[in-house]
């Protein structure tokens, strides 16, 4: 090992770049290159249509306290509304439908480090310390000695080893083979709290994986003493052995419900004493006006409310709503197959004239919860974005709403037959759309607009609202054409095109394990990526290529970027206060990060007691 590593240095931005396609600390240049971006993270910088301060309703109402349906007392516990749960039995992140989403297991589940995007700050958690040796092919890892599991196991860096090379040579699981395959040779650990990660070859960005920045880490470090003895394709790991503050009390089946405890024994409680006792997760009524009421009653401390019945709450002069702005850096975009065995879906003049279909102006309008621009670029609009764009390009391969040009397409390659109905290679075509999201939200209702102008031009469509296992199982299979949701996307676009490499494209019904979903292929693309891997992608010979690269994504269009999103997030202060605020974002308000526990270490309870 080298004797004189690197000093430890983190660029923010850099790492920003990285988790978004993926999915020593912060110096003040660092911290100032994020300020646009942060900015576009928070209330000031968001897409809103909320009042200001100075036209915002006096909060004269007074309100009516319901009985919330939980097996813990009211004033100890934050209920959190959440989506509709299918798995209730199962905590295992590495296989399709092995967990559910949102159910509260990232407030057990944590990083070797935080970032965040509300303040910037790079913060060691699991791991105190990284450093490189001078020519990246060496990483050392320190772990907190204090580090341990939850069910009083030591953590640290046998663990992440264990888990590192479990997965490696894995990538047919969620988190598997990808950079830990193309980077990792070995890692040797010379005593239980450092790991020495020896490369194959130099990289300087492989602690990233490790970074908590877009929702959780990309790679989660498993307990050595639980997983060493199980197949990593059949272990439910349930009751989760996590390190976090919360351990699982218990799942409800039939209530739609997970209940969180406060771990008494957390090892990190000098640095984060969270202060609920509880913290139940729970879908929420799928019908709006119900759930709204809920949480008026306060029910529900943290969402089970959307924007029109927040707005018409805070109107009534509601006076425990706090609203608070988040520029999401996932755009709504469509999945579309790119595998010929799907048939015409696969054809780039297809998703070009699907792409004509799309009534972005309409759609940012009318369809989300506040008024959002269109998304052109495979990315969100930050202002540190703006230097991957290339308005050339993008003017010569214009996005626009014409369902003629959509039909001229379509007639090149779907004539019409003797019936009057468009076929392709001699069938007729039929596309099937699927989305994660229930009838009443938005990106069901951007597949409905779709739907309806794809029949103007002649190409039938069944649209379908799949729960999230069934769903998760049909995307990752590729047993769709178009998928109605949302992706991660990079600042950094060769990070994000890393993913769309051919060799990682897996036939139709086979488990694509998170990595290019879409089955896009293109050799030209793939050799492009591969003269990019390890370029600075901010150096002049990087830009070239970037475009090139880039071109090739406007010409095939393998997904279709459609809205940006701004995320309004709802809580009640009738049990708790201290959320964050406009004013005052001291922490991501997203409910379904593990940041959230930062949150939940923040706010102080009102003395409010629950009706008996």
């Amino acid at each position: 090992m080298n004797e004189a590593p690197r000093p430890q240095y983190e660029d923010v931005e850099d790492v920003v770049r990285y988790q978004l396609s993926r999915r020593s600390l912060v110096g003040g240049g660092a911290a100032a290159a994020m300020a646009a971006f942060l900015t576009a993270c928070s209330g000031s910088g968001s897409y809103s249509d909320k009042p200001t301060n100075d036209n915002k309703p006096a909060a004269t109402k007074s309100i009516q306290i319901g009985k919330a349906n939980i097996p813990v007392p009211r004033d100890q516990t934050v209920i959190v509304g959440q989506v509709e749960y299918t798995v209730f039995d199962s905590f295992n992140g590495m296989i399709p439908n092995g967990a559910p989403n949102g159910a509260g297991v990232e407030l057990a589940t944590e990083p070797l480090f935080f970032l965040s995007f509300a303040t910037g700050k790079l913060t060691p958690w699991l791991a105190t310390e990284y450093k490189y040796n001078d020519d990246h092919t060496e990483l050392t890892l320190k772990f907190d000695p204090k580090a341990h599991w939850n069910d009083g196991k030591p953590l640290g860096a046998n663990d992440f080893r264990f888990t590192v090379m479990a997965l490696k040579d894995r990538p047919d699981l969620f988190g598997g083979g990808g950079e830990l395959k193309e980077f990792v040779e070995t890692v040797e650990v010379p005593d239980p709290q450092t790991a020495v990660v020896k490369f194959l070859k130099p990289t300087p960005r492989f602690h990233y994986n490790f970074i908590a920045a877009i929702a959780g880490a990309p790679n989660n470090i498993m307990p050595e003493h639980i997983w060493k003895s199980q197949d990593l394709t059949k272990y439910k790991d349930n009751p989760p052995v996590r390190s976090g503050p919360y351990k699982l009390k218990q799942a409800i089946r039939n209530q739609k419900m997970f209940v969180w405890e406060k771990d008494p024994n957390y090892w990190n409680k000098d640095k984060l004493d969270v202060k609920p006792q509880y913290v139940v997760f729970q879908s929420t009524s799928k019908q709006l006006d119900q759930a709204s009421l809920a949480f008026e009653r306060a029910e529900f401390d943290v969402g089970s409310i959307d924007t029109q019945h927040a707005t018409q709450l805070s109107n009534t002069g509601y006076p425990n709503l706090v609203t608070t702005q988040f520029h999401d850096p996932n755009p709504r975009v469509l999945w579309l197959n790119c595998d010929p065995a799907r048939g015409v879906i696969a054809e780039p003049k297809m998703h070009w004239a699907i792409n004509y279909c799309l009534d972005r102006e309409k759609i940012g309008t009318s369809v989300w919860d506040v008024k959002v621009p269109p998304a052109i670029y495979p990315w969100a609009d930050y202002p540190t974005n703006d230097k991957w764009k290339n308005d050339e390009l993008a003017d010569k391969y214009k996005f626009e709403y014409n369902l003629d040009k959509a039909a001229q397409l379509l007639d090149e390659i779907a004539p019409k037959n003797a019936a009057g109905r468009r076929a392709y290679k001699g069938k007729e075509i039929n596309l099937e759309i699927i989305t994660p999201a229930q009838v009443d939200k938005a990106e069901y209702a951007i597949a409905n607009v779709l739907k309806t102008d794809l029949a103007k031009v002649g190409v039938p469509c069944t649209l379908r609202s799949l729960s999230g296992s069934v769903h998760d199982e049909k995307f990752q299979r590729g047993e769709y054409d178009i998928d109605s949701q949302w992706a991660g996307f990079a600042i950094d676009p060769a990070q994000l095109y890393t993913d769309w490499d051919s060799s990682k494209a897996q036939p139709i019904g086979k488990n694509a394990a998170n990595k290019n979903k879409m089955r896009f292929r293109d050799p030209a693309f793939d050799e492009i990526v591969r003269k990019l891997t390890g370029m600075d992608p901010n150096s002049e010979e990087a830009k070239p290529l970037l475009d090139q690269a880039l071109e090739i994504y406007f010409q095939k269009l393998p997904l279709l970027p459609v809205i940006q999103t701004g995320y309004p997030q709802y809580f009640n202060t009738a049990f708790w206060k201290g959320w964050p605020t406009d004013d005052d974002l001291y922490e991501v308000p997203l409910n379904w990060w593990p940041h959230f526990t930062f949150i939940l270490g923040k706010i102080e309870a009102t003395g409010q007691k629950g009706p008996a």
